[in-house]
C-alpha cells in the first residue's frame, strides 16, 4: 500500500477508536427476565422494587460499570424472597425466587436484594473466601436499606448487634482461627455465623479509615468501581487495588490480622451501625 493509502485510512481508524471507547457517562442498565407466569402488574412491582434497591446501592458506592441481569422465578412462600443467588461470569446477575403476592412495601422491607446487589460491587473471590464476600454483603445490606429510607439508623444498629450476638453465641470453635472454621460452618449449615463473623472485618476497616483519613471504607468503593472492577477473582488482588487507592497497605493489613484471629471476631470495641457519609 502506498503512503497516500495509509494516510487516507487514518481518519477512519480515529473514528473507530472513538466509537469503541467506553462512554463513562452511559449509565449501566438493569435487564429483567422471568421464569414462570407473571402478570404485567407483578412485573412492574418487581422491577420497581429492584430498581429502587439498585438506586440505594449506587447512592452509596457510585455506578456499577456493567449491566446487571435480574431473573425472577415465581414461588409461593411465607416470605417475599425465600432464596436468591448472585450469578457471575461474562454477565453479572442475580436470580430471585420471589412470591409476587407480597406488596411492594413488603418487598422493599426485605434485606435480600440489598445483600445480593452489594455482592456485585466486588468480583467473586472464590468459595474459600466466602467469609469475605458474605461478610461484605451482610455489612452492606442495612447500610443500603437505611440509604433507601427503609430503616432508621437505630434500627440498623439494633439489627446488626442482634445478628452479631446470635452468631457469636452459636460459634463453637473458640480455640480455632475463625477463617479456618468457615468450611465447617458451611458444612454445618451455620451460614449466618460465617456471614456475620465476616462482617466484623468491614466494621473494623470503616472505623480505622474514618479515624485515619476522615473517610471510611464505603467511600473507597466508588473509586474502586471506576478504576478496578474488572472481574479478577483473587482476594489479594482486590486488597492491593484498594490499598493503591488509599496509598498504603491498610486493607491487606487488616485482612491479614483478621485471618490470624482466634475465636469469633471481636466486635465489642468497634462502632457497629450506619457509617457516616463522606463529605
Amino acid at each position: 500500500m502506498n503512503g497516500a493509502g495509509r494516510t487516507s485510512l487514518l481518519p477512519l481508524l480515529v473514528a473507530l477508536l472513538f466509537v469503541a471507547a467506553p462512554d463513562r457517562d452511559v449509565r449501566a442498565e438493569l435487564h429483567f427476565s422471568y421464569d414462570g407466569r407473571f402478570s404485567s402488574e407483578e412485573r412492574i412491582k418487581l422491577q420497581t422494587w429492584i430498581t429502587d434497591v439498585h438506586a440505594g446501592v449506587e447512592s452509596l458506592v457510585g455506578q456499577f460499570p456493567f449491566d446487571v441481569d435480574i431473573r425472577f422465578k415465581r414461588t409461593r412462600s411465607s416470605q417475599p424472597v425465600p432464596w436468591a443467588n448472585t450469578r457471575r461470569g461474562r454477565r453479572q446477575g442475580i436470580t430471585f425466587n420471589v412470591d409476587p403476592s407480597f406488596s411492594l412495601d413488603e418487598l422493599k422491607a426485605d434485606w435480600t436484594a440489598a445483600h445480593e446487589l452489594s455482592h456485585l460491587i466486588f468480583p467473586f473471590v472464590g468459595q474459600r473466601n466466602s467469609w469475605f464476600s458474605e461478610g461484605f454483603a451482610s455489612f452492606m445490606q442495612y447500610q443500603v436499606m437505611h440509604e433507601m429510607g427503609e430503616i432508621s439508623a437505630d434500627e440498623a444498629r439494633r439489627r446488626y448487634l442482634a445478628k452479631l450476638d446470635r452468631s457469636s453465641a452459636r460459634y463453637r470453635y473458640p480455640d480455632r482461627r475463625f477463617v479456618e472454621t468457615t468450611p465447617r460452618l458451611r458444612a454445618e449449615r451455620k451460614y449466618p455465623v460465617m456471614y456475620w463473623g465476616g462482617s466484623v472485618l468491614f466494621f473494623r476497616l470503616e472505623e480505622r479509615l474514618q479515624d485515619q483519613t476522615g473517610a471510611g471504607f464505603i467511600s473507597l468503593l466508588s473509586t474502586y468501581l471506576e478504576c478496578c472492577r474488572t472481574g479478577r477473582d483473587e482476594l489479594e488482588t482486590l486488597a492491593r487495588d484498594l490499598d493503591r487507592i488509599l496509598g498504603e497497605p491498610i486493607v491487606s493489613g487488616e485482612i491479614r490480622k483478621f485471618r490470624a484471629e482466634v475465636g469469633f471476631p471481636s466486635y465489642d470495641s468497634i462502632a457497629i451501625g450506619i457509617v457516616p457519609k463522606a463529605n
